[in-house]
């Protein structure tokens, strides 16, 4: 079923595990994610960057999710990640998105709460949940994160209104070595708030920290750069495998067979199978 991201990453607050955000791109992803969910009886978000969004065009993209999510027999939302502008955010809503998030991370905290305060406005006046970020995630081999200042996650919550916060404690956008979590950062931030956190940049993140961080109060995490490069490196051995296979579609129901097993290796570790 297609519902909201909000009441089920607050079920995952109350109960102690995360919730999934998955990014796709295409129809296989897509597909593959919500039936590793089906298979692990767990609520997911399905996640479009504006890159995708740029590659696989808003109206096709939303409209295959949608219908992949309303058949789904578990709840599936649909989720904008890193909204860079309000016209995106009005796009994407106008579209059916039932999660958006907008990142003013780069701006001064001042144009970071103005701009996120006007998205949560615009979701809230359809009734879907809106996400801020504060702190910046860097990039693996470009750019360093600046780690959230806990003394402002309380303004910058009652100043914007977000129904989520992602906070920056170590991650990177990518998948590099040594991404530790700073988790008594974590626990500092959730000391001050209690809107549900979110962690950015899952796929470079041992198990281990993962694991503490859910336990320290992380309520959704988002996997974008592993499902990306699972996608190429499966299909680059299945074409080694099978060279003289001409049909497309049973190379890639090949590699949507890997994609299902990540994602619900990921639930798993998540703590959200059968919630």
């Amino acid at each position: 079923m297609l519902v909201t991201s909000k009441q089920m990453i607050l079920d995952a607050q109350k109960g102690g595990y995360a919730i999934g955000c998955f990014n796709t791109s295409d129809l296989e992803i897509t597909k593959a994610i919500i039936v590793a969910a089906e298979s692990q009886k767990s609520p997911v978000i399905v996640a479009t960057s504006e890159k995708a969004i740029q590659f696989g065009g808003l109206d096709s993209l939303a409209a295959l999710i949608k219908e992949e999510g309303k058949k789904a027999n578990i709840p599936v939302a649909l989720h904008l990640d890193h909204g860079q502008s309000l016209a995106m955010v009005k796009r994407c809503l106008g579209a059916g998105y039932t999660s958006v998030m907008i990142d003013g991370s780069k701006l001064p905290l001042g144009e970071n709460e103005a701009l996120t305060y006007q998205a949560a406005v615009l979701a809230h006046t359809q009734d879907i949940p809106c996400e801020g970020e504060l702190g910046a995630l860097g990039k693996v081999g470009k750019s360093e994160s600046q780690l959230t200042n806990p003394e402002d996650v309380l303004g910058f919550v009652k100043h914007t209104g977000v129904d989520f916060l992602a906070v920056s404690i170590g991650s990177l956008h990518g998948a590099g070595e040594n991404e530790n979590l700073d988790i008594e950062l974590l626990k500092k931030i959730r000391a001050f708030i209690d809107v549900p956190l979110v962690l950015h940049g899952g796929s470079g993140v041992p198990d281990q920290d993962i694991r503490r961080a859910v336990s320290a109060g992380i309520a959704k995490i988002n996997i974008d750069t592993d499902i990306r490069h699972e996608f190429t490196k499966d299909l680059r051995e299945i074409l080694k495998e099978y060279p003289k296979e001409q049909d497309f579609r049973e190379i890639l129901e090949k590699v949507m067979v890997k994609i299902q097993a990540l994602v619900e290796r990921k639930i798993k570790l998540f703590g959200s199978a059968n919630k």
